[in-house]
């Protein structure tokens, strides 16, 4: 919105990601962000989305949690922002939460040296798409692929091996990454050193074997020998699991959905 040629208010949205990978909503967009001067501002703004968004047929609007996003939902501390939103028609969900941890000191609390869990290699590229594809078809694939592709080389991604195959994966970034994203948006306020962890997971069939443990604290190891120090998880629910490496919450978000059917 303009006033005497000056921007005094704009508002950002995403359409589904539902063309690039298997998953999403294809009648569902992403309020990625919204700025203005004051609340009637803000009110006209978003009156003049809903009503293109419903004209396109949208049927949802999620704050953040879009591909390449701003933030993957609001955050707890926003909450004048979040009352604006919830008076507009947003509903609250769940809760998420990033967690962060100084790898300065980090020893590896689940080792497992009979398991072979390294950095992968060009070699490796076609087991582990193979494997992404197979276990985690959608968003995690796209995201982790798409990584692959933009970094030097793919040592991004940290593998869990088993007879030649990829048994599990953790996507690892660092200052210096080329194409930072998820919790790398949060690189500024890591500070110099930072790292990022995530997405990570292992196939079905190795699950409840402490495989996932020795993965992760492999890989953190992996991300402290390359010089990291505060290293971020985002958006995750799992808190007992990756305290379990000394990770704390440091951000909480909600869930904010506006549907356009109610």
């Amino acid at each position: 919105e303009m006033s005497d040629g000056e921007i005094i208010g704009f508002v950002s949205v995403k359409r589904s990601a539902a063309p690039l990978f298997r998953g999403p909503d294809p009648d569902q967009s992403h309020l990625s962000a919204i700025a203005f001067r004051d609340a009637n501002v803000g009110v006209d703004l978003l009156a003049d989305t809903k009503k293109i968004l419903r004209n396109r047929g949208a049927i949802r609007l999620v704050f953040g949690q879009d591909t390449r996003h701003f933030f993957p939902g609001l955050p707890s501390e926003c909450r004048t922002l979040s009352d604006f939103l919830m008076v507009e028609g947003f509903a609250e969900g769940g809760e998420q939460v990033d967690l962060e941890r100084d790898l300065k000191d980090y020893v590896n609390p689940f080792p497992r040296p009979e398991l072979e869990l390294r950095s992968v290699t060009n070699a490796d590229v076609p087991a582990l798409e193979a494997f992404l594809r197979r276990e985690f078809p959608g968003r995690w694939t796209y995201d982790v692929m798409s990584k692959v592709l933009q970094e030097p080389d793919p040592s991004c991604v940290f593998g869990f091996f088993d007879q030649g195959g990829v048994d599990g994966f953790a996507l690892l970034q660092w200052e210096g990454s080329v194409a930072p994203i998820g919790g790398a948006v949060w690189r500024g306020d890591l500070g110099p050193s930072w790292g990022s962890l995530g997405p990570i997971g292992v196939s079905k069939s190795r699950r409840g074997k402490g495989e996932g443990n020795a993965l992760l604290g492999a890989a953190l190891d992996n991300l402290r020998d390359r010089g990291v120090r505060q290293c971020i998880i985002d958006w995750t629910t799992l808190i007992k699991f990756y305290g379990g490496h000394g990770f704390e919450v440091s951000r909480t978000y909600k869930s904010l959905v506006l549907d356009f059917r109610d």
